[in-house]
């Protein structure tokens, strides 16, 4: 069995920006395929 961490490659201090760069983006025509529910937001919510 193989363990696949998927860091980023590159220096620690980088790795959070390059990962964030890597994202696919949600295309506005496909949006309505996707439904996000929230709960407890607690006081960061409102």
């Amino acid at each position: 069995m193989e363990l696949n961490s998927r860091i980023p490659d590159g220096p620690i201090e980088k790795k959070w920006d390059n990962h964030k760069f890597d994202l696919k983006l949600v295309n506005p025509a496909n949006k309505r395929k996707y439904k996000v529910l929230v709960v407890g937001s607690g006081l960061a919510g409102t």
